[in-house]
This record gives structure tokens, C-alpha cells and sequence, in this order.
């Protein structure tokens, strides 16, 4: 028989010990526990972050305030400037007028009454926080480009003598690309981003 306190003979291997076994493999499994908890609770806690106004939704938000309170603060001015006649005088002569200063300020008005539309509408959906602004909001703006890019055309055609031509339209192609991507770019942040998501739905 052999003593356990003594030394291994040359050649003959020595077990290892249960217990040292077992308490490195508890350590193992602690440690991979362990590792999971941080990543659960930073989900947690970034979810309350993600249902407020900030990032870039605030940045579209505070815009579309600029653009709402603009045109009302023109209107305003205007007001003030020559009273309610001055103003009546005025909107005759845009939606009434034939001269060609007429029609071609009543081209280029027409997509901003359409912008301030789109403003106004994001403020209150965002305000009230509701579930189809996320779809409402990309729609209306890429209504606007729809419409802003057929008064381009127009104005172009009315101030061209034989109409417009494709060298024309070719100088309003960089713009109305720069349109389109911006509309594509407000409209895959409003599908896929967790946090206008995680807002109008909570």
C-alpha cells in the first residue's frame, strides 16, 4: 500500500484532486455567467434612453419647428407692414395674377406651402406621439419632393422661349437627386432606427 502524503514513484502519474477540479470548473461557469450580465442590463438601460427626443429625431423635430414658424412669422410681418388689405392685395396677385412674375412666384410657393404643411404635421404627430407619424411623416415629406420637382420643371418651362429642354433639366438633376436621397434617408431612419421606433410606440 502506499501513503497518499508521499512522493510518485518514477514513471507512476498522480490523479488529480476532485475537489480542485470541480471548483476550477465552478469558476469557469461564473465567469461566463458573469459576462452576460452587463450586456442584458446595458439593453435595459438604454431602452428609457431611446424612447426620448434626441439624437437625430430632435434634429428633425426642432426643423420642422423652423419650418412651421417661418412662414407664420412672415405672414405676421406682412400683417403688420400693410395691414389685412396689403395682404389680400398680395395673395390676389399671386393665385390670380397672368404676368409672368406671377405665375413663376406662384410655382415657387406651391412647395412651400407643402413644406410647411409637411412641418406643422411632424410637430403634432411627434407632440402626440403617435404610432403613424412613422410612416405619415416619410410619406408627406416625399410628397412635397413630388411636387417641388414638377414647379421646378415648371418654372424652367415658363421661363424658357421654347419650353424646357433636357439641358435644363439636367441643371435641376443634381438637386432633385439630393431631394430624393434626403426623402430615402428620413424614410430608412423612420423604418429601421430604435429610436423614433422605441418613441411614437411607447
Amino acid at each position: 500500500m502506499t501513503d497518499p502524503d508521499s512522493p510518485a514513484a518514477p514513471g507512476q502519474s498522480v490523479p488529480a484532486s476532485g475537489p480542485r477540479s470541480k471548483s476550477r470548473n465552478t469558476g469557469r461557469k461564473n465567469t461566463k455567467s458573469s459576462t452576460k450580465g452587463p450586456n442584458e442590463t446595458s439593453t435595459g438601460r438604454n431602452a428609457p434612453r431611446q424612447s426620448k427626443l434626441g439624437g437625430v429625431l430632435a434634429v428633425i423635430f426642432w426643423c420642422a419647428c423652423g419650418i412651421t414658424a417661418l412662414p407664420i412669422a412672415g405672414l405676421f410681418t406682412l400683417i403688420m407692414a400693410n395691414g389685412f388689405s396689403g395682404l389680400i392685395w398680395a395673395v390676389k396677385e399671386i393665385f390670380a395674377g397672368v404676368t409672368l412674375s406671377a405665375q413663376v412666384l406662384r410655382l415657387g410657393l406651391i412647395p412651400q406651402v407643402f413644406l410647411f404643411v409637411w412641418g406643422l404635421s411632424t410637430v403634432v404627430l411627434t407632440v402626440a406621439r403617435l404610432r403613424q407619424s412613422l410612416l405619415a411623416i416619410p410619406a408627406l415629406l416625399g410628397l412635397w419632393v413630388v411636387i417641388s420637382i414638377l414647379c421646378q420643371i415648371g418654372i424652367r418651362n415658363l421661363m424658357s422661349a421654347n419650353g424646357a429642354g433636357i439641358s435644363d433639366i439636367a441643371t435641376l438633376l443634381p438637386g432633385i437627386l439630393m431631394q430624393i436621397a434626403a426623402t430615402a434617408g428620413l424614410y430608412g431612419y423612420f423604418r429601421e432606427a430604435e429610436r423614433p421606433r422605441l418613441f411614437y410606440t411607447r
